[in-house]
């Protein structure tokens, strides 16, 4: 009976752990509220630690670097709108210009070469941006609407959120990662072994 047991509750922990572990997005809303456009719960995640990781500091705006897409759905993934993380929004036409003429790539590049970005706080697959795309004809935020005539053109452009800059940063909620729900699975059936072995 508890090999059973055991087996089952290895069985849910691996289920679970591939589960978190597929998922990309970061965000505190339910599936119900992400399905139904329904932000108004939503947290900001993108906090003043992560600054020069996944979003910079301009001219006193927050810029991330949101998507490798300018549409809201694409090959399977879903860009949401900016309020998914709360505070943030489109760039408008003064900042669109901002963007294409002041920011470079390197503005977004880290001290190690690493591209600073944001994809996994809007996107529901991807985690990446088209870095050899950043050029001031490529650049977007407001998203694309899939039946202007033009599309299939404008679908490919990069997409910038920004937002006021923060003065002072809140932490977010921690993340469980699947290594800790792993851990604690193993742990527990080391006991559980350990239990056993002693009553027997």
């Amino acid at each position: 009976m508890n090999k059973f047991v055991v087996n089952g509750l290895l069985f849910f922990v691996f289920f679970v752990f591939s589960s978190i572990s597929q998922a990309t997005l970061i965000t505190n809303l339910t599936q119900a509220e992400l399905d139904s456009g329904d932000f108004s719960n939503a947290e900001d995640h993108l906090v003043g630690g992560l600054l020069d990781i996944n979003y910079i500091n301009y001219k006193g705006y927050d810029w991330a670097w949101v998507s490798p897409v300018n549409i809201e759905s694409f090959g399977g993934n879903t860009l949401y709108n900016p309020d998914l993380q709360k505070n943030w929004i489109f760039a408008d036409k003064t900042l669109l210009t901002i963007l294409k003429t002041e920011l470079t790539i390197a503005d977004f590049t880290a001290d190690n070469g690493d591209i600073i970005q944001a994809a996994k706080f809007f996107n529901s697959e991807y985690e990446h941006v088209d870095s050899d795309n950043f050029r001031p004809d490529a650049l977007s935020s407001e998203l694309t609407d899939p039946n202007h005539f033009l599309a299939d053109l404008l679908q490919g452009f990069e997409t910038f959120y920004v937002r006021e800059a923060l003065t002072t940063g809140v932490a977010p909620s921690p993340i469980p990662e699947p290594l800790s729900i792993l851990l604690f699975a193993v742990a527990f059936i080391i006991l559980q072994s350990k239990l056993k072995n002693k009553s027997a």
